[in-house]
């Protein structure tokens, strides 16, 4: 399946390195629209006032919890918009952005459609099995 995806500013730089266990969640911008989530694929639905269709997709090994570590510029595969009905995929630019903001100032990442950061809404990334830091038996 071939991937679209359109140009990815990344912050502090493409190339910056993040541990994929420290990263608990992930802040979208929805603009106030519609943000549905299935597994690791986001779709962001601008209807009724707009027919456009945004959709975003984490990388399936980035997504499920691991201690690899990630470069910003791997961790989302696909960025595009449709114009509805049309299936077209078109390239959507975006923005990633690793932050320790507030209120809890642990590492997440923001995620925005447009570079726009308007109207966040938080989601969880899977967090580690239960019996990782268990001890052998």
């Amino acid at each position: 399946m071939a991937h679209v995806i359109g140009t990815g500013s990344y912050s502090p730089n493409a190339k910056f390195v993040t541990p994929r266990s420290y990263l608990a969640k992930v802040v979208n911008h929805s603009a106030g629209f519609a943000l549905t989530q299935v597994g690791n694929v986001f779709t962001l639905n601008f209807a009724p006032t707009y027919v456009s269709l945004y959709t975003w997709i984490f990388h399936p090994d980035f997504w499920t919890w691991n201690s690899d570590m990630w470069i910003l510029n791997r961790i989302i595969t696909d960025c595009y918009y449709q114009q509805v009905p049309d299936p077209t995929k078109n390239p959507l630019d975006f923005t990633l952005v690793w932050s320790r903001s507030a209120p809890d100032h642990l590492p997440k990442l923001l995620f925005a459609p447009n570079g726009s950061f308007v109207t966040p809404i938080q989601a969880s990334f899977p967090s580690f099995p239960l019996s990782y830091w268990a001890r052998p038996t």
